[in-house]
């Protein structure tokens, strides 16, 4: 089945003549304890609360302190993983670095905080690798269907050669340096919605399903006749509740955590996209930190790539157990046959021309190189 969309792709190259080419207190959590009231979504002014600034003027003045924005809440492997990111980050500089965590969405969406980073206004965000399409094109291979075999590939493929290649050349367009890799929930993204079960692409007719305005995403729903709807993460619950959208196309544990299935109690277990992301440093705290080859910023990437293993390996626990829970909640959880994910598959493929081959946005170059990984 996972052969199909290589088939549809070669096809694809041979028909259009496409050749290869290249819920939280509102207070930062530091190790420093800094306490601020920052609204969400008020990144650039987030260091102005008198609290923090007195909590900054009590550190030493050659301590250097990263303000991060990020969407995980408490109790998630996500937030568990980042205070062990935190932790190790203090520990491998000897106290030299110490991160400000704003969780929960409290200084704004991944967009937001990616831009904050870019404007040099923030030092961290944590974002999808959908929504960074929005400024960088550089990772939309992470989302396209079909991309990734399973799990295993996709941790294999951020943790390859390919993984100082793909950082380099975002920072270079953005101005943002991606420390670390992984992927939201530790599973590929299933279908949620309100309204009724979807086994096949016809089934899923006119729902009106989030988007995070990705261009792959966007015409991967239209293939599936499925309305994208763009909504920020942290409004999605009551957009379910109150049918401004009837969906959300995420990962199984995320949507848990995030209680979207009390709303939306039809899941349709998928195997076509994952949800990578990235925590990204702005230019900024780059130079603060020495440059990509100086001590301290190395450490940061090593504390970086233990959290990796360490959210993985929660994740793990989480995926096991997640369906067996929604279906205490309520939820019709439906695995689709192979015939069913065939379909998937097969509307899946009709984006491949738009989107991969010479001049698009994902090369069949960096397509072939990712297909070979693991194998």
């Amino acid at each position: 089945m996972k052969k199909q969309i290589a088939l549809l792709l070669t096809a694809a190259m041979v028909l259009t003549g496409l050749t290869g080419c290249g819920s939280n207190s509102g207070k930062a959590q530091t190790s420093g304890a800094a306490d601020s009231g920052t609204e969400a979504g008020n990144a650039e002014q987030a260091g102005g609360d008198s609290k923090e600034q007195t909590a900054k003027e009590d550190q030493p003045k050659d301590v250097i302190v990263l303000k991060w924005g990020d969407a995980a809440v408490d109790g998630t492997a996500e937030y568990e993983a980042n205070q062990k990111f935190i932790e190790l980050v203090e520990t491998y500089t000897d106290g030299r670095v110490k991160i400000e965590y704003y969780p929960a969405g409290q200084l704004g969406s991944d967009g937001d905080v990616v831009q904050a980073c870019m404007a040099n206004t923030l030092e961290m965000a944590k974002c999808s690798t959908a929504n960074l399409s929005e400024f960088c094109h550089v990772l939309d291979f992470c989302d396209f269907p079909g991309m990734f075999r399973d799990t295993d590939h996709v941790y294999q493929v951020l943790a390859s050669d390919l993984r100082d290649e793909l950082a380099a050349q975002v920072y270079e367009e953005i101005g943002c340096y991606p420390v670390t890799f992984d992927v939201d929930g530790g599973a590929a993204r299933w279908l949620f919605n309100t309204k009724r079960e979807v086994k096949v692409p016809e089934d899923a007719f006119n729902l009106k399903v989030r988007t995070t305005g990705s261009e792959i995403e966007m015409a991967l729903y239209q293939a599936c006749g499925i309305g994208a709807t763009p909504m920020a993460w942290q409004e999605l619950y009551t957009g379910l509740e109150q049918g401004t959208v009837d969906g959300v196309y995420a990962g199984p544990v995320p949507a848990f955590t995030n209680n979207f299935t009390e709303v939306a109690k039809y899941a349709t277990v998928m195997t076509l996209s994952f949800g990578p992301s990235v925590r990204v440093i702005s230019s900024g705290a780059v130079d603060a930190l020495g440059g990509v080859d100086g001590e301290l910023f190395q450490a940061v990437i090593k504390a970086s790539r233990e959290s990796e293993q360490i959210k993985r390996e929660l994740n793990e626990k989480d995926v096991a157990g997640v369906a067996d829970k929604m279906r205490e909640q309520g939820v019709a959880v439906y695995e689709p046959t192979a015939e069913e994910q065939e379909k998937w598959l097969e509307a899946a493929g009709e984006i491949v021309p738009t989107f991969i081959g010479d001049g698009k946005t994902i090369s069949k170059e960096l397509y072939d190189q990712v297909q070979a990984i693991g194998k």
